[in-house]
């Protein structure tokens, strides 16, 4: 039985995918067509792997993330059965991955604009690469129109306005309790001097 390991390396990312030919199916003998396990690796993260399922939900949430942030559209994405969530954060991005094993904790991952460019390259290469006869259960991309583009992009605009407005507020609060609010402090020139004026 033929086994076949390809790997697709990015800067900061690293997607590894074993399988073998589907004989079944007329795979040729350098084609996965069974997927046997998958293991990723983001610097500075645990090593990640799991099911076909579990690949799935990662390349839809990540590719229509990137394709939003792209758009100018910052917005949180959910796969099925919440194993997977991408959101801004900051300028950054985190990505949660909840595990479908018990008492296991969900796992964050903070991305720069990089590492997501990364990852998301990674995860296209393998979607169009010939070597693989796999059917992805994933949405197929559909274009924004430019009335969405530009209603999403007003409404993160207003959303960030009010949250710096929010910080603005705070900051400037914080400076007004540093302000001395002693009431006997006096500007005008001392006594002495004035009496010397009137003479």
């Amino acid at each position: 039985m033929i086994n076949l390991s390809y790997r697709f390396d990015q800067n900061s990312s690293s997607l590894e995918l074993d399988g073998m030919p589907d004989v079944s199916n007329g795979d040729s003998e350098n084609t996965i067509g069974i997927l046997s396990s998958w293991t990723l690796k983001i610097i500075g993260s645990p090593t990640l792997e799991g099911e076909k399922e579990h690949l799935e939900n990662l390349m839809q949430v990540i590719l229509q993330y990137s394709r939003s942030y792209i758009s100018g559209i910052r917005k949180t994405f959910i796969s099925k059965k919440n194993i997977v969530m991408i959101s801004p954060f900051g300028s950054s991005h985190k990505l949660r991955l909840n595990s479908t094993k018990k008492d296991v904790k969900p796992l964050e991952i903070i991305l720069d604009d990089s590492e997501l460019s990364d990852l998301t390259q990674c995860l296209d290469l393998l979607r169009f690469d010939s070597r693989f006869n796999l059917n992805w259960n994933i949405t197929l991309d559909r274009p924004y129109s430019k009335r969405y583009i530009n209603s999403s992009a007003y409404k993160s605009k207003k959303r960030f306005a009010l949250f710096y407005a929010f910080i603005l507020f705070l900051s400037t609060s914080s400076l007004m309790l540093l302000i001395p609010t002693n009431n006997k402090f006096d500007l005008s020139e001392p006594t002495k001097s004035s009496q010397t004026i009137n003479e």
